[in-house]
């Protein structure tokens, strides 16, 4: 689907409703009432290495309205399209195996930096698998910047994601 946020008209003393004017109007209505909007899940597992940031691999899409994002290629990736930079709500999980060592963590990155204010540290009893959910923040995105959510953990080794509770990414347009 193509994406063109629509710019508003400015109407002056004597303007018509002319045909275009009024398609641009029926334009911003109805992509008000389809933003971008990314909901992917991980349902393979993933060796998250020891003290290393690793973004997540989304192998699955369960929404994506204006394909931002690839199961094959850069697929941890959420790419903000050409016409749409804004304002996105943004949050992340990265769910973990059992694990008797270290902590857990979750982020999320903005072109493969952390974004200060998204970062969350998950409880580790051992006994199951652990969750860890980023909070949920508005960042910007300019046309071509991505967004990713990674994990990070210290038990000393290696250490798959559980799919039972599936790491994921969710991205929504918010605003201008």
């Amino acid at each position: 689907m193509a994406l063109a946020r629509p710019t508003p008209y400015s109407w002056s003393m004597g303007d018509i409703g002319t045909i275009p004017i009024l398609n641009g109007i029926r334009d911003g209505l109805l992509w008000g009432q389809n933003p971008p909007d990314f909901v992917g899940s991980q349902l393979s597992a993933q060796a998250i290495p020891n003290l290393t940031w690793t973004p997540i691999a989304i192998d699955t899409n369960v929404l994506d309205s204006y394909g931002g994002h690839s199961t094959t290629t850069n697929n941890s990736r959420y790419t903000c399209q050409s016409g749409a930079a804004g304002w996105y709500t943004v949050c992340g999980v990265v769910a973990y195996v059992p694990n008797s060592s270290g902590f857990r963590t979750a982020r999320i990155q903005v072109n493969g930096s952390s974004i200060n204010g998204l970062i969350a540290y998950g409880p580790n009893d051992g006994t199951a698998e652990a969750a860890v959910i980023t909070p949920t923040r508005d960042v910007f995105l300019n046309a071509g910047d991505y967004v990713e959510v990674a994990g990070w953990q210290n038990s000393g080794g290696s250490l798959n994601t559980a799919v039972t509770l599936s790491s994921g990414l969710w991205v929504r347009w918010s605003h201008a």
